[in-house]
């Protein structure tokens, strides 16, 4: 029995350092690192229970190739050396008669290893031509408005909450998405620091809030622009700040003045008198933090949403003090070095497929139309929207569809090839815990 030091790439923030132990080649057990005080010896259910994943009955333990029709779930076992020349055999087939653009490579966010996410992928889909997918599921509006505010300035380390006075949780459920945040923001409550949840569910954390703004679905921009409005028209705006380091200010008072506290409160489905509470509170607290998550995203107003919302610290002057200002990802902050190093390839100049519509671009595509289908780190036919459309078209049997995973997920059964994937305890990869140490 051994014990070894890794850590979790999975897409959260908490960077959790782990304890793997391993028997006669097999992981028994994994717990929390205790050498990360924000890890502090544990870790979430996913995780801890892995084991159950890496030997479960949907393990793909050799490659398979598709014997009957597509879902049928007939198939036969190949050797590495018979698929991979199969694959590759294929894929040069489709760029010589059609072109590279033929091929699509489709991944997401499963091993969010440096080299595992699809930096060796990418260099290989690069140099193919192939068509550049755009990943658009999570935090494409998101990541478009925090770059825009401030570039890639890390947000608030989630170590330093315990500093803060006050808390404000908005659009986000750490309870459920980020288990590590929870104890840091009872240790701050106990030292005095108020929390304030802005949710319109009625998550653990809102159950024991000091406030809690259960906003319609949707309505996240007029009540931060509301704060905004206030901000200025009450005299609690940083403006010495603003006008040292902030640009397009008056624009955003222009635009945030049509939101009244009382016209905001009423889209938003709560009363007046909370809004007002959140607005002195938060302009009265230093240092005051807001967590911001991506429920705010989930709209057609998403952007402008979370732009609004990053832009109160700037407003009320919370940033420059230790558990002060923000945090949304601080990915970016994450590495020196950019991921196109890893790639090594420059990007090709070809078209861009929107994952968000996959069923559309089999379906429409032309000039090339696609004919290959590469599905890695995602469960396309599980999380794309047209999910029918999405099945139908990659049923068809003029569409070739490769499938690298670990399990056999549902995209998988409709593959034509399913290559089997290792899970990050595995392999090695770059990444990184809060203590620095790869998995």
């Amino acid at each position: 029995m051994e014990q070894h030091r890794s850590a979790c790439p999975l897409d959260c923030p908490d960077l959790c350092g782990l304890t793997v132990t391993v028997d006669g080649g097999r992981v028994t057990r994994v717990d929390g690192d205790r050498r990360g005080p924000l890890t502090d010896g544990f870790i979430c259910g996913k995780v801890r229970k892995i084991a159950d994943h890496l030997y479960g009955d949907d393990r793909v333990l050799a490659p398979l190739v598709r014997t009957g029709p597509k879902g049928g779930g007939a198939w036969r076992t190949a050797s590495w050396d018979e698929v991979l020349e199969l694959v590759a055999g294929r894929l040069a087939e489709i760029r010589a008669r059609a072109g590279g653009e033929a091929i699509l490579p489709y991944h997401y966010g499963g091993s969010n290893g440096w080299l595992t996410e699809g930096a060796l992928a990418s260099r290989l889909f690069r140099r193919l031509g192939a068509s550049t997918l755009a990943r658009t599921f999570c935090a494409a509006a998101t990541t478009a408005a925090a770059r825009g505010l401030y570039g890639t300035m890390p947000g608030v380390a989630l170590e330093d909450y315990a500093h803060a006075k006050l808390i404000v949780l908005w659009g986000v459920n750490p309870s459920a998405t980020g288990i590590h945040l929870v104890p840091v923001i009872e240790r701050a409550r106990e030292a005095g620091a108020k929390l304030i949840v802005v949710d319109p569910r009625r998550t653990p954390l809102a159950r024991r809030a000091d406030l809690h703004l259960a906003l319609r679905p949707g309505t996240d921009l007029p009540v931060a622009l509301a704060m905004i409005h206030a901000g200025f028209t009450r005299d609690l705006a940083d403006t010495a700040f603003l006008e040292r380091h902030a640009t397009g200010v008056d624009e955003l008072r222009r635009r945030a003045a049509r939101w009244s506290i009382e016209a905001a409160a009423a889209v938003a489905g709560i009363e007046a008198r909370q809004l007002d509470e959140l607005v002195e509170l938060y302009a009265g607290a230093s240092p005051a933090v807001i967590r911001a998550g991506w429920g705010l995203e989930r709209n057609r107003n998403g952007g402008g949403a979370v732009a609004a919302v990053l832009a109160l610290p700037a407003v009320y002057g919370k940033l420059g003090v230790r558990g002060g200002g923000y945090t949304m990802s601080n990915g970016d902050a994450r590495w020196t070095v950019s991921s196109e190093t890893a790639i090594g390839e420059p990007p090709p100049g070809t078209r861009t497929v929107n994952m968000s519509d996959l069923a559309g671009a089999l379906r429409d595509l032309r000039d090339p139309r696609l004919e290959c289908v590469f599905v890695y780190n995602c469960n396309p036919v599980a999380t794309a929207p047209d999910q029918r459309g999405v099945i139908e078209q990659l049923s068809r049997e003029d569409v070739f569809v490769v499938v690298h995973e670990q399990v056999m997920t549902d995209t998988a059964r409709l593959a034509d090839v399913v290559l089997p994937a290792t899970a990050f305890l595995e392999h090695r990869d770059p990444d990184w815990s809060r203590f620095g140490y790869p998995y």
